[in-house]
């Protein structure tokens, strides 16, 4: 009778156990994971590359504007650092006051094509608007630009 009732423990504790058991997942779920994690590896490397490729781009850029600031250093203007281009002047003015508060210029001038264009600051030379622009770029918006009056 021992033997009988320690061979139903026995099998009562086998039969519960977690190891006995079967995945909640079919193989043909964990195959559509790894695939799923794989494709979203490989756009986050593509994503990396073409955001490295976007930084070069843009250091491109400064530095043919530096050579350009280099040629004309003997021709005055007024360059703008433009943080924002509206048709609405509403809008325009509504960015003006929050560039103004963040203590900046916040001008708005007339551009090209009816735009308005709000500025970050305005500079007598070239070579100080590049100089600006970076921090401009980082600290308000990635797409800040310069235009010359």
């Amino acid at each position: 009778m021992k033997k009988i009732a320690g061979l139903i423990i026995l099998v009562v504790i086998a039969t519960s156990c977690n190891l006995f058991q079967k995945p909640s997942m079919s193989q043909e779920q964990i195959d559509a994971m790894v695939a799923e994690n794989q494709a979203l590896k490989a756009q986050l490397a593509q994503c990396s590359e073409l955001e490295d490729q976007l930084a070069m781009a843009r250091m491109q850029v400064d530095e043919a504007m530096l050579k350009l600031a280099n040629c004309e250093e003997g021709a005055k203007g007024r360059y703008h650092i433009i943080v924002g281009a509206f048709k609405t002047s509403s809008y325009a003015d509504d960015y003006s006051a929050l560039m103004k508060n963040r203590g900046y210029d916040g001008n708005i001038l007339a551009g090209p094509y009816q735009f308005n264009l709000v500025t970050s600051g305005s500079y007598e030379s070239l070579r100080s608007a590049l100089n600006q622009l970076g921090e401009v770029r980082t600290n308000v918006i990635e797409e800040a630009w310069i235009y010359i009056e």
